[in-house]
């Protein structure tokens, strides 16, 4: 490998991005099989820059399938890149998406290899993206790239959730510079506790050298394929909960709303000096009322006061340590805060 291309994969890796080869994805291909005019929904919910989507549509298409490819990538630069390559690409965390549920048949997953606090990011992103009645129906495909190491971290969770799982490392050519392995899998139906056999060969190879592993460009896949479930559901809801102040900017100067408020400000009919003070004093509730409604911004002096709701998501997911049954839960609710734009910097008043 030249030193110009361990340089560029170096430079990829912060933030824990590993894009996978294109020649393991090659050799990852070569295990999946569809019916001929099968509509599939690819969804990779770490995008990068949309090399893998373009790889998959490509080599599904040249099998008779019809698949449509969905990304989601957070870093701002790449996604740019990757809606060259997606049919769909959205820019932000896939928690700040929404997207429909059991409506991808195919679900790729290569997270960002990390610890994030008591957790892995692995763990995380592979808990969140397989819930039960979640984006990923029965049935649907499951390819999941790690390093190996962490495959104990998830042992569990992908007894529970997976099926009919086949495990492989990457080949001679990337193992050492990567040690990551591909895990593929059915996902499984609720409530069938976990697969205690399967926990314990992912936590006994996870410990183990490379060779406990068959390495992907084992010709092998005539006896070890997958095939690509057609969606059982159409995709309606692909879309980010995230607003861009360029949008906001362009939406408003397109509006026609805007343009009569400017019309009244021109002719003089808009007059501040008639607003009248409160005759109490605001309360916490009121505050967050106008924050809501959209009464900032407020410019005091030399800093900016300006009113932001969000929508949170909130999951929850609870394992029973002996039988292994899941309880997931999903709730929304309204977050208002004051975001403050000064000299010192953006600050938040939640």
């Amino acid at each position: 490998m030249s030193g110009q291309t361990m340089a560029r994969l170096e430079s990829e890796r912060k933030g824990g991005y590993y894009p996978t080869p294109p020649e393991e994805m090659a050799y990852i291909l070569k295990r999946l099989r569809v019916e001929e005019g099968s509509p599939i929904s690819v969804l990779d919910p770490c995008a990068g820059k949309g090399h893998v989507l373009k790889q998959i549509q490509v080599d599904l298409q040249k099998k008779g399938a019809l698949p449509t490819t969905y990304g989601i990538e957070i870093e701002k630069t790449r996604a740019e890149e990757a809606k060259q390559y997606a049919d769909h690409l959205i820019s932000c965390g896939y928690e700040e998406a929404r997207l429909s549920h059991d409506a991808f048949s195919f679900l790729y997953l290569n997270p960002p290899f990390m610890e994030m606090g008591i957790d892995r990011a692995e763990a995380i992103f592979f808990r969140d993206l397989t819930m039960p009645d979640g984006y990923i129906p029965v049935g649907g495909l499951v390819i999941f790239n790690l390093p190996q190491y962490v495959l104990s971290r998830v042992a569990k969770l992908i007894a529970i959730r997976l099926e009919n799982v086949k495990v492989y490392r990457f080949s001679d050519a990337n193992y050492d510079t990567y040690k990551q392995v591909i895990v593929f899998g059915y996902r499984r139906k609720p409530g069938l506790g976990r697969d205690e056999e399967l926990q314990k060969y992912l936590e006994q190879v996870s410990q183990s050298d490379k060779n406990a592993l068959p390495s992907l460009d084992v010709p092998d896949e005539d006896e070890v394929f997958y095939l690509v479930p057609s969606q059982k559901k159409p995709v309606e809801l692909f879309q980010s909960m995230v607003v861009e102040p360029e949008e906001i900017l362009r939406s408003v100067m397109e509006s026609k709303f805007y343009s009569k408020v400017l019309q009244k400000v021109e002719d003089g009919k808009l007059d501040i000096s008639k607003a009248k003070n409160p005759a109490m004093p605001l309360k916490i509730s009121h505050y967050a009322t106008a924050i809501a409604a959209g009464a900032l911004p407020e410019h005091m002096g030399d800093h900016l006061l300006v009113g932001v709701t969000k929508r949170i998501q909130i999951e929850k997911t609870d394992i029973d340590e002996e039988s292994g049954k899941i309880k997931d839960s999903v709730t929304y609710k309204p977050k208002s805060m004051v975001r403050i734009f000064s000299q010192d910097g953006i600050f938040n008043l939640e």
